[in-house]
């Protein structure tokens, strides 16, 4: 991968110029999707983000095998904005961990967190090296 495919990459998501993605519940949807995770996911605390980006990790299928034998999907939410989050950890921003499970078309689940991605957002892939480089 050269300098410039890299920067581009990271740009995309940190300027959240990926595609357009349709994810994401409107503002009015916020309580349900709220009393959702309460009733249907007791061990997981929600956190309600915005000016998010859904970001694909771009591995090999036997990569992606590795992945799914852990439970888990090469891909991840990084968010801008933190507006409410159940757990109280101050965050501003958030990089979720690797995607377990999608529901209702805007409950990310990582391992502990059910991320509600509030409107749509965007989504971007990555190179893994960007993913290595940027968020580890």
């Amino acid at each position: 991968m050269d300098i410039k495919s890299f920067v581009t990459q990271a740009d995309r998501i940190f300027s959240c110029t990926g595609d357009s993605c349709d994810y994401g519940c409107h503002e009015n949807a916020v309580p349900k999707m709220i009393m959702y995770v309460k009733e249907h996911l007791p061990d997981y605390h929600y956190c309600l983000v915005s000016d998010w980006v859904w970001i694909d990790i771009n591995v090999t299928p036997e990569h992606t095998e590795r992945f799914m034998e852990r439970g888990i999907k090469p891909c991840f939410v990084y968010a801008h904005r933190v507006i409410d989050d159940e757990a109280q950890r101050s965050f501003k921003s958030v990089r979720t961990t690797f995607l377990q499970n999608f529901q209702q078309n805007c409950i990310f689940l990582s391992r502990n967190t059910a991320y509600i991605l509030l409107r749509p957002g965007t989504r971007v892939s990555i190179d893994p090296i960007v993913y290595a480089t940027v968020f580890s």
